[in-house]
């Protein structure tokens, strides 16, 4: 055996399916070659000989040499079962969520596949004892160089994208909050796209060219959390909100993952280098999302099994972005204008301009004295969306197209079902939880009056008090009162990750 400090180590390079373990311990490459595969101690790149790491720099499990190679030998019909399966020993979902976590498990895999360009991050959202973290681990201790993390920091997680080209869960109660803390946040929005890299002078005495290094920080994602994540790094991800489904569920042990492990990993070299097909976007799905999911539905042409279930599952995670944008400022302007351009007729026209005043009186209308947004904030915040604008003798216009005007409604749910001006008050929405339009701990639940009055300024405000309220009313240990004080904390949450001035 080579001594490997001959040789340089590598656990990464074209042509690898993966590093495996033989029974007496020996890591060898699984090469795939002209159709073929082989293992290998070392392989010469550019006449450069590179042998695996040890086994301790691997912190996950590894294919097991001799299961790997009786698979890659016979056809695995049941495979996408059997993952199924296994998954569900652990945690339970619904038939819709396994079918997003069963597929994406199996992007894991394929990531690196020269046809795939996205990996969307996987998120499990919910409050607390809602088996996030189990369901995580489950999937990591399967998934492709799985590594379970319950801290950022930078040097290490730079290293695990760069070297092992892993899949990484953190499981990290407010990840956002933490990353900014570290100054992990550009590593972790740059995740879910191939080719995107953090650059850092780790060398600053070597001089120009040769001080930097630039990290490789594409791969699959997991994130686990009980806080809502920052609204840019939520349009990179799947979210799976944990349904309430006690029950008695097996221990993990990634020993259990073995078996599929190798199964996995032989189905990743008859597959890493298939031609995948070309795909048109599905009805309803567009943007992001499409991008990110488009990937998914990639790996299904690979597999025995529908695509119905993920489908559905997708287009039921594009309805309630939809819903979440109109409830936004941004989706709030766009149904502003959908009302204007009605009020008008303005959309028979070919192209139309409306007076940005007549939106910044419309959006102010529901807000108090001390909360009005200015002309010059509502206007920045229009050409941030790619509205075009113009000045006409000191005048302020937007300026739409039909195709432009098409293509916003679209992009806000507001084609797919009539949807009035999202700014109902939380007695409309739910009378049951809402009393009066805008203080919040009042007799409408516990029937004594409030500590201290709470104003919620706008829909989202009081959606993100209901959807805490709502998820707070499993805990039978909490009063009523402290489950309040809690949504009212977890609103100003919110509105420190809003940039509306609020």
């Amino acid at each position: 055996m080579k001594e490997k400090n001959d040789v340089r180590l590598s656990a990464s390079f074209p042509g690898l399916v993966d590093v495996c373990e033989t029974e007496d311990g020996q890591l060898l490459y699984l090469i795939a070659k002209n159709g073929e595969f082989i293992f290998q101690e070392s392989v010469i790149i550019n006449g450069r000989e590179f042998m695996p790491p040890d086994r301790d720099d691997f912190p996950f499990t590894l294919p097991q040499a001799e299961m790997v190679m009786e698979y890659i030998k016979r056809d695995d019909p049941a495979l996408f079962h059997d993952v199924v399966e296994y998954f569900k020993r652990f945690s339970g979902l619904d038939d819709h969520q396994w079918s997003v976590i069963t597929h994406f498990l199996f992007l894991t895999y394929l990531h690196d596949h020269k046809d795939i360009y996205y990996a969307p991050i996987l998120l499990f959202y919910a409050v607390p004892g809602r088996g996030k973290s189990r369901t995580g681990k489950s999937l990591t201790h399967l998934a492709f160089r799985g590594i379970h993390l319950s801290e950022l920091r930078e040097a290490n997680i730079l290293r695990y994208c760069e070297n092992l080209r892993s899949t990484l869960f953190f499981d990290i109660m407010d990840v956002w909050k933490k990353a900014e803390r570290t100054g992990c946040e550009n590593t972790l929005l740059g995740r879910f796209e191939k080719g995107q890299t953090c650059s850092r002078v780790l060398y600053p005495d070597k001089g120009a060219f040769k001080d930097m290094k630039h990290y490789n920080v594409y791969g699959p994602t997991i994130i686990a959390s009980n806080e809502p994540l920052h609204r840019i790094l939520d349009t990179r991800c799947l979210q799976i909100i944990m349904p309430n489904l006690p029950g008695n569920y097996e221990n993990l042990n990634p020993a259990t993952a073995l078996d599929l492990k190798a199964r996995l990993t032989a189905w990743r070299g008859k597959n890493l280098f298939t031609e995948l097909p070309g795909m048109a976007p599905i009805e309803g799905i567009s943007g992001r999302l499409w991008d990110i999911s488009k990937s998914l539905f990639l790996v299904n042409t690979l597999l025995c099994t529908e695509s119905d279930l993920l489908r559905e599952a997708i287009l039921a995670i594009s309805t309630e972005q939809s819903e979440c944008q109109q409830d936004s400022i941004e989706g709030r302007l766009v149904a502003i204008i959908k009302e204007l351009t009605g009020e008008h007729g303005l959309d028979c026209l070919d192209s139309w301009h409306i007076r940005t005043s007549e939106i910044v009186e419309k959006i102010n209308e529901s807000r108090p004295d001390d909360k009005q947004l200015s002309p010059q904030w509502v206007g920045r915040k229009l050409k941030s969306m790619s509205i075009r604008h113009r000045t006409i003798t000191g005048r302020s216009e937007i300026q739409l197209t039909a195709k432009e005007y098409a293509t916003l409604l679209d992009q806000y749910g507001f084609t797919r079902r009539e949807s009035a001006i999202p700014t109902k008050t939380l007695q409309e929405k739910d009378q049951h939880n809402q009393d009066d339009m805008g203080v919040v701990g009042s007799s409408r639940v516990s029937g004594q009056p409030p500590a201290e009055s709470f104003t919620l300024y706008g829909p989202e405000e009081q959606n993100v008090y209901l959807f805490a309220l709502n998820a707070l009313q499993q805990d039978g240990g909490t009063s009523q009162e402290q489950k309040e004080i809690l949504a009212r904390k977890e609103v100003e949450r919110w509105r420190s990750y809003s940039d509306a001035p609020f």
